[in-house]
C-alpha cells in the first residue's frame, strides 16, 4: 500500500476545503480535488492562493477550475439522483 501523499496546502485551507467535500483520494492514495489529478490540483490550489503573472497559466488555471466543476456537479447529480431514488 502506498503512503498518502497530501497536497501542499495549510492545514486551514485543507480544512475548508474538506468541509465543502472538495478533496477526495485517487486510486493511487494522492489527496486530490475532484475531477483533477494530483498535479492539476496542486497547480489550482497554488493558483487560488497566489494569482500567476503568466497568462498562459492563468488561463490553464481557469480550465482546471471548469474541469473541477464539472466534476462536482456530476458527483452532486448522481448523489440527488440516488436520494431521490430512495423516496
Amino acid at each position: 500500500m502506498k503512503p498518502l501523499q497530501t497536497l501542499a496546502i495549510s492545514e486551514a485551507l485543507r480544512a475548508h476545503l474538506s468541509s465543502e467535500n472538495l478533496l477526495a483520494l485517487n486510486s493511487q492514495g494522492q489527496e486530490v480535488l475532484h475531477g483533477l489529478d494530483f498535479e492539476e490540483s496542486q497547480l489550482l490550489v497554488d493558483c487560488s492562493e497566489r494569482p500567476p503573472p503568466d497568462a498562459s497559466l492563468q488561463q490553464r488555471c481557469a480550465e482546471l477550475i471548469i474541469k473541477h466543476e464539472r466534476a462536482r456537479l456530476r458527483i452532486a447529480t448522481v448523489d440527488d439522483e440516488r436520494t431521490a431514488a430512495k423516496f
